[in-house]
């Protein structure tokens, strides 16, 4: 979960996100729940599409999408549900301040725009994306709000609210669009401030969707045959098409410097990406960027075509001395 705080005049905003379910919620306190119910199809094995609005749309299209806001605190809530636009920015999807809107806010629609929750109530609302038949292809960013608000104490103007949300990633353009794809560029060792040893890898978007990056880092071959790991990064990151992003992963100071081989698996929804590396952690401070080999996959994939060709030519060989010895 992440959460950012801005100040809007008088009005205080808590915007959350969430990459790993499909429940958006204020943590550590009793407040509202938003939760994508509906769910394409073709994507039910996406863990991104089960947590967010995600999808390709040609221009003239509608969908319908329903959401649940829950009330998980122990007084009744009337909560404000609404769109509003986002952004990428530094690896991070940005919920734009209220109000704000972009093209995709004025094809978004929400059929409640307050709904009454009794304590731990639940309740249904229809978001509903208009697609016009003029709309320029490319991916849009923006999230469906769910706010409450509490009253303004006396003899005070400021009010306190707080808002959970999904995320919508639109892409629009005929056919499938531009898959999504990202590399991985390379990695960069270090140390921080209190010693401890980070693996830096910098990410590519090199597809037409924005990408949401997690993963997982393990080191082998260490110093008199150590393993450790796997571990995972501090936090994930969203990267826009053809932007980069960077995924660190930091670990008990005590680990000794090396050499290792640094085996990295980075994943957005169904699409992984896997790729080693030797490291050697520095002392302190940076250390050194090394371009990682390519990905275990590619290398599955050209072994087996090469397995291929080498299987086509000897069936082509023994038919053709079949013939002749016919």
């Amino acid at each position: 979960m992440r959460t950012v705080l801005t100040a809007l005049c008088v009005l205080v905003l808590t915007m959350l996100s969430s990459t790993d379910g499909t429940a958006q919620t204020l943590p550590g306190q009793p407040g509202i729940e938003v939760q994508l119910l509906d769910i394409p199809t073709a994507t039910q094995q996406d863990p991104r599409a089960r947590a967010y609005i995600v999808d390709h749309l040609p221009p003239g299209t509608v969908i319908n999408r329903r959401i649940q806001i829950r009330n998980n605190s122990d007084s009744p809530q009337s909560v404000r549900i609404y769109t509003g636009a986002a952004h990428i920015d530094n690896g991070i999807f940005v919920g734009d301040n209220d109000p704000s809107m972009n093209e995709l806010t004025t094809w978004t629609s929400v059929d409640q725009s307050t709904i009454d929750l009794p304590p731990r109530g639940a309740a249904e609302a229809v978001v509903t994306i208009d697609v016009p038949k003029d709309a320029a292809e490319g991916e849009q960013y923006g999230a469906v709000w769910a706010e409450i608000r509490s009253a303004a104490a006396q003899g005070s103007n400021i009010v306190q609210a707080s808002r959970a949300g999904i995320r919508i990633y639109l892409s629009v353009g005929a056919g499938n669009g531009t898959p999504a794809d990202f590399a991985i560029t390379s990695l960069t060792t270090s140390r921080d401030d209190h010693g401890k040893p980070q693996v830096s890898a910098l990410v590519t978007n090199i597809g037409g969707r924005a990408v949401d990056i997690t993963g997982e880092l393990t080191l082998t071959k260490g110093p008199g045959g150590l393993s450790a790991g796997p571990f995972t990064p501090q936090q994930g990151a969203t990267i826009a098409p053809g932007g980069t992003g960077t995924i660190v992963t930091t670990m008990a100071r005590e680990l000794p410097n090396g050499p290792w081989t640094a085996q990295l698996r980075l994943k957005s929804g169904l699409l992984e990406r896997s790729t080693e590396a030797p490291i050697t952690f520095p002392d302190a401070g940076m250390g050194e960027t090394v371009e990682p080999h390519k990905s275990n996959v590619l290398k599955i994939a050209l072994g087996t075509a090469a397995l291929l060709v080498i299987a086509a030519a000897v069936l082509w060989w023994l038919r053709r001395r079949t013939k002749q010895q016919s």
